[in-house]
């Protein structure tokens, strides 16, 4: 009885709702704990994986996955699960201890399809914000592609916008800064938050001295720290030899890695995790 109950749920959500509730503004770094309820069934295996992964590549939300949820929440989470039989409220109280703003609750069961919901509940409100499911056929599994789709109607676009940090240092004040072809102001200018990933040639000028130009590929959530060392025409730029280029490696905080090398003149190029870009 329990069984067709929970199936008849989840095969109303799957009719009835299938897009986000719009919301405003959701902060797009919140913590998020996606969390699997299953009625009875077998299908889908690794789905709320396959989601986690997901989410961490198209977002920059602070993504719990089942197994980190568990770690926090303790063993008894199934049980709780099952026992919640996707009731927002309860749900959101499992949110609320491991410390997530929401919950993605991924549901999968079978009436004669397999049936797969997602979702999207907050955790102050304990209430719903959007829905998204679908009916697949047995055996089947949603393509990479499907997901994306699925994630783009349950959740607002703007956690879809990625961005990084570029902070670009000067050695001379005034300094007019050109990045992406876009005037941002003389040196000393605050760290600039751009789209990412991305590449962005950097331009630093002024009058009497040779102009500083490179390009850096910024990646999500990325930092990057660009020091341009402005020289007057017709003195030695010591910096620009290949050994000392070697010393002068940035770190790239984010969720790619790596580090950045630059030269000072008009025909720089960057090396980005071994590539010359």
């Amino acid at each position: 009885m329990k069984r067709a109950l929970a199936c008849t749920v989840l095969a109303c959500a799957a009719v009835t709702a299938t897009a986000s509730i719009a919301q405003a503004d959701p902060n797009p770094k919140r913590k998020v704990a996606v969390l699997e309820y299953r009625a009875a069934s077998s299908g889908l295996p690794g789905i709320a994986a396959r989601i986690t992964a997901a989410l961490a590549k198209q977002t920059s939300l602070g993504v719990l996955g089942p197994d980190q949820t568990r770690a926090v929440y303790g063993d008894n989470i199934d049980q709780v699960l099952v026992k919640c039989a996707g009731e927002a409220d309860c749900v959101a109280q499992i949110g609320q201890k491991v410390g997530a703003v929401e919950v993605i609750l991924v549901g999968v069961s079978e009436l004669g399809d397999v049936i797969l919901t997602m979702q999207r509940i907050d955790v102050s409100s304990r209430s719903v914000r959007g829905r998204v499911a679908d009916s697949l056929a047995a055996g089947s599994q949603p393509t990479d592609g499907q997901l994306d789709q699925y994630l783009t109607r349950l959740l607002p676009p703007g956690d879809f916008l990625r961005f990084g940090v570029i902070d670009i240092v000067a050695s001379e004040a005034g300094a007019a800064v050109t990045v992406g072809g876009e005037q941002r102001g003389v040196t000393p200018i605050k760290a600039l938050t751009l789209r990412a990933p991305a590449s962005y040639e950097i331009r630093v000028e002024k009058t009497g001295f040779v102009p500083f130009t490179t390009q850096v590929a910024l990646p999500p959530d990325g930092e990057l720290r660009v020091r341009a060392q402005l020289q007057r025409p017709g003195k030695s730029s010591w910096y620009t030899r290949w050994y000392v280029l070697a010393g002068m490696g940035l770190v790239v905080a984010g969720a790619t890695g790596g580090a950045i090398y630059y030269t000072t003149n008009d025909s720089n190029r960057v090396k980005f995790n071994g590539q010359i870009r």
